[in-house]
């Protein structure tokens, strides 16, 4: 009797782990970690990369956070490919995605308004927009995981959290990107002295978007904790049979990300977060817009049950599928 009871012990503790999807799931963290080194290291860049400066410190992490993205998006079509989804898979992605999503976009942020210029706002204040975000993006990815196995193929309850990273990082990259190019000797003391006027319009936007970030953060911590409708871009764009039109205009949409990609990172991230508010807002005013399937909220479906079209397998939480394919793909 007691060896049985040994047994049955050691079968819990021995769980099976899919390597393949794992691992991706592992380099989406490692790409969150690395933007958080990095962003700690924007005011003393490392000293082994000549020429390597605070800019190029927020950049790359900037960069971390889409890298993570995805590998967010392949370890679940991995798993999916090769039929090893599991429970065990689930929940690392959420972890990974805690970090990537929440900590990192934050931390990054917090070292942009330390690093890149005087900030108006008292430092604990800054602090508690950012701590609103980290703590959404764990709220929003745990209520995910409850509410995945009855999710609506076309929408997400809530921004999802990669959306909002990126929403994140891409006005780090913005003005950081502005530093770098346009304004390469850019200081405080320098406005008004030796700038263009187009020198001091971009300073000017470029201090608008800064001062605001903190804010931005939390109205995205906001979103995606609410029940605001946001779609699936993931499948509007790639899934099912589409026109040799639909095929041109996503590969201009790729070279355009490819050549500009400081600027239509910010439109697309920025874009697709308006988007569902406006969307939403049309919904709530005129109902008879509301497309087939749309319920007001996760307690009318978990009445209803599962819609006809959604998937019979629960999809995984990684909240991939809305981020705009310029950005995560």
């Amino acid at each position: 009797m007691r060896f049985k009871r040994r047994s049955k012990r050691r079968g819990r503790l021995l769980v099976g782990v899919r390597p393949l999807p794992t691992m991706i799931t592992l380099c989406n963290l490692l790409c969150g970690f690395g933007c958080i080194v990095l962003a700690m290291r924007a005011d003393n860049p490392p000293s082994q990369f000549h020429g390597f400066s605070t800019a190029d410190c927020l950049y790359v992490g900037s960069l971390l956070i889409f890298l993570a993205m995805i590998f967010d998006v392949f370890d679940g079509q991995v798993a999916r490919w090769t039929k090893s989804t599991s429970k065990f898979g689930m929940e690392m992605d959420s972890l990974a995605d805690v970090v990537s999503f929440g900590v990192a976009p934050a931390v990054l942020v917090k070292a942009s308004i330390d690093t890149m210029g005087t900030f108006p706002i008292p430092d604990r204040y800054v602090w508690m927009l950012l701590a609103v975000y980290v703590c959404c993006a764990a709220l929003r990815l745990a209520r995910y995981n409850v509410e995945s196995e009855t999710g609506h193929r076309d929408f997400f309850f809530g921004l999802p959290s990669p959306a909002a990273a990126g929403c994140a990082a891409s006005l780090v990259l913005l003005i950081t990107q502005d530093v770098q190019h346009h304004l390469p000797h850019w200081h405080p003391s320098a406005i008004g002295t030796s700038m263009t006027w187009v020198e001091g319009w971009r300073e000017q936007c470029y201090e608008i978007v800064l001062t605001g970030m903190p804010f931005v953060l939390l109205c995205l911590g906001i979103l995606m904790v609410s029940r605001v409708h946001y779609i699936h871009m993931g499948d509007r764009l790639l899934a099912g049979r589409r026109s040799l039109m639909h095929l041109l205009l996503l590969v201009l949409l790729l070279v355009l990300v490819a050549m500009m990609h400081e600027v239509m990172l910010a439109v697309l991230f920025n874009g697709y977060v308006i988007f569902g508010v406006v969307n939403e807002l049309r919904y709530q005013l005129f109902p008879s817009t509301r497309p087939e399937g749309w319920v007001a909220s996760t307690e009318e479906l978990l009445h209803h049950g599962p819609s006809e079209d959604s998937p019979e397998e629960p999809k995984k939480p990684d909240d991939t599928a809305a981020a705009p394919s310029g950005g995560a793909s």
